[in-house]
């Protein structure tokens, strides 16, 4: 833990305390999580979103739209650090920093206590091994390698069956390789090193598989045998930034494979306490520019967001437009609790509607309005039963915590 701190005193002292409240359950404490986000326009009334109101919603999963410039973000980082000192810090979360406009932001890493990884600078690489399995019985490691070659596969385009069928024999036999070791599970140089064997072995030339594998491993983007200190053994317990901006490419396949991993972690928690109509909320996997990852296949994803209400584990993500929910293979916005909509250009009126929940002609009349929304300005939904939508100035990150 003293390595993956950076060697940093307080970041020891700060995991060491994450780790004994969470091993501890005072998780069962079950406290609310009622967060002001803003201001109604006319009547300046206050509004609060109550997020683990088991009672009044139905999950806990949230989404922020706006193109770039109107406050989503700043909006975003107040509902985390809220989220963050309301449950003394023992909900969780983990931040994709897409763009790189949070990692250095130090107010709110030290208020939210959030531990850094900026990949691709400095050497830093994230202490997770995506390999590591709830158990390393055959069939564990088959589904498991099935399962990583198709999540390859939905992120490049280029990887089509035979690359999918030699990803899947290379990740077992890279198992099989480490079966007789203390740490049962493979690394990404190993499973670079089998698929190459098995390419010369077949006279075939390298292709887009290998060419992926050998940046995974090259790149040293995540735990690999020989690293100063163990693999995290829980990512559900941990609050950290992942920073992607300065990687070339492989963004998207690195939010996979920890996203992976925080489902394959999720199903062997027991189900998250309620105390008076408040779910204990453990973990929140943040998606910024979350455009980039809805319109793929990411089962694990979509599975998070399908069972992960009773696991205490949710789900925020920022984007660009209402439009991006929809996708044909998987229903995001019914499944989104929460939606806030700041300015945005070229809006279909079905995506508000169906974010929103409101009728087809308030959908269309707000078309226009969501085009002229002034920085600040969010549409909602309501939650007074009379009324389909609500209008707000939303609370700023650098405001509340100046």
């Amino acid at each position: 833990m003293f390595q993956e701190s950076g060697r940093s005193g307080e970041g020891l002292i700060r995991g060491l305390v994450d780790e004994v409240e969470f091993a501890g359950r005072r998780e069962q404490l079950g406290s609310g999580l009622d967060i002001f986000i803003g201001r109604t326009l006319l009547q300046r009334n206050e509004l609060v979103m109550e997020l683990n109101n088991t009672a009044k919603h139905a999950n806990s999963h949230l989404a922020i739209m706006g193109k770039p410039g109107v406050g989503k973000t700043q909006f975003l980082l107040k509902l985390l650090t809220d989220i963050r000192i309301q449950s003394n810090y023992q909900t969780n979360f983990i931040y994709f920093d897409y763009k790189g406009d949070v990692v250095d932001n130090v107010r709110f890493l030290e208020l939210a206590r959030v531990q850094p990884f900026r990949l691709l600078q400095g050497g830093q690489s994230l202490p997770i091994n995506p390999f590591i399995l709830p158990a390393y019985d055959e069939q564990t490691i088959n589904v498991s390698a099935r399962e990583k070659a198709e999540s390859f596969a939905s992120i490049n385009s280029k990887l089509g069956v035979v690359q999918k069928g030699a990803l899947t024999e290379a990740i077992r036999a890279a198992y099989a390789k480490r079966a007789a070791s203390a740490a049962p599970y493979p690394d990404f140089p190993d499973v670079l090193e089998l698929a190459a064997l098995a390419y010369e072995a077949d006279g075939k030339k390298d292709d887009s598989l290998i060419e992926v594998l050998r940046d995974l491993s090259d790149f040293e983007l995540f735990w690999r045998h020989g690293s100063e200190g163990a693999p995290m053994d829980r990512v559900s317990n941990r609050t950290m930034l992942i920073d992607l901006h300065a990687m070339p490419v492989l963004k998207e396949l690195v939010g996979y494979l920890v996203i992976e991993r925080l489902y394959k972690e999720m199903t062997t928690l027991p189900d998250s306490p309620v105390t008076e109509g408040r779910r204990t909320i453990r973990s929140i996997l943040v998606i910024d520019e979350a455009h980039n990852y809805l319109g793929q296949r990411n089962i694990f994803l979509q599975r998070i967001i399908r069972e992960g209400r009773s696991k205490g584990v949710v789900v925020f993500f920022a984007s660009q437009s209402p439009n991006d929910y929809q996708q044909k293979f998987f229903n995001f916005q019914e499944l989104l609790e929460f939606a806030y909509i700041f300015q945005c250009d070229g809006v279909a009126a079905g995506s508000v509607q169906d974010i929103l929940g409101c009728s087809s002609k308030t959908a269309k009349d707000l078309q226009t309005e969501i085009s002229r929304l002034e920085p600040w300005q969010v549409i909602a939904r309501s939650s007074e039963k009379t009324e389909e939508f609500v209008k707000f100035t939303a609370e700023a990150f650098y405001k509340s915590y100046s």
